[in-house]
């Protein structure tokens, strides 16, 4: 018995000063940590701001940039029934809509010789191999004879990386410096991949008046609501379940949106 009360007293001897040793360590760490006001805390910053700086203000001339992101992800294959009855595919639906986009810059061009016009048309989809924004018609001035046969080689496949087209086309109009810049997207699904349309429209829209593009959606046999979080951040969205509506959107945007507020020749 006495040897089980001094192998107690001997155990708690040793918890006690276990206690100690650890109050102690405790103290000397927090002596040796700097006060909270001398604390460097590290930003944390969105890599799509990094990736959307602005262009030097040196580079800035008259025009306008306007870039038509399609998209070519599988869903694009599926049918939509048009306003007579007949099913038609939505990929040829939508290059059937760039070509008229084109022509009808083209024609607005020619019209406005003293003006700038630049359009670019870009498809976008994640497939296996290459990059998920792959440029149709470079950016430049409109030329419906050599945009015709590159739209035509569209395909439909892969994933939808709406938010990387975006950043890939905001770059693109940076660079050419021009004064009025827009972004146009026609979907018929939500991101799945890459950076969100949603983050990627709040920044451009935060950025200064004359660094900032107007950004168009173009929700195509999908609900409107799906791009919500776009509508909130600074874009506008519209609808279309056909063809028929698809042209019809379309010509809104270009003639009462994009082309809207440039003055006529002199």
């Amino acid at each position: 018995m006495r040897a089980r009360r001094q192998f107690g007293g001997f155990s708690n001897a040793l918890l006690l000063f276990a206690l100690i040793v650890a109050i102690n360590q405790a103290r000397s760490c927090e002596q040796r940590r700097p006060p909270a006001s001398s604390r460097v805390s590290t930003p944390v910053r969105n890599p799509v701001q990094d990736m959307l700086r602005p262009v030097a203000p040196a580079q800035r001339r008259e025009g306008i940039a306007a870039a038509i992101l399609i998209d070519t992800s599988g869903s694009m294959q599926d049918r939509v029934q048009d306003t007579d009855g007949i099913q038609r595919r939505k990929i040829d639906i939508a290059q059937r809509a760039a070509m008229k986009l084109v022509s009808q810059f083209d024609t607005f061009a020619r019209e406005h010789p003293d003006q700038v016009i630049n359009l670019g048309i870009y498809e976008f989809s994640q497939r296996y191999r290459g990059s998920s924004t792959r440029t149709v018609v470079k950016l430049g001035p409109p030329d419906p004879a050599a945009a015709g046969p590159a739209i035509s080689k569209m395909v439909a496949e892969g994933d939808t990386p709406i938010g990387d087209a975006m950043i890939v086309a905001k770059r693109d109009i940076d660079a050419t410096g021009l004064s009025k810049r827009h972004i146009l997207v026609i979907t018929d699904g939500e991101n799945n991949k890459g950076y969100s349309p949603q983050n990627v429209t709040q920044i451009i829209s935060s950025q200064a008046p004359e660094d900032r593009a107007s950004i168009y959606f173009v929700a195509f046999d999908v609900a409107a609501t799906k791009f919500d979080s776009v509508r909130d951040s600074g874009g506008l969205v519209l609808a279309a379940s056909n063809e028929t509506d698809l042209q019809g959107t379309l010509d809104y945007l270009l003639s009462g949106k994009i082309l809207a507020e440039q003055p006529l020749a002199r």
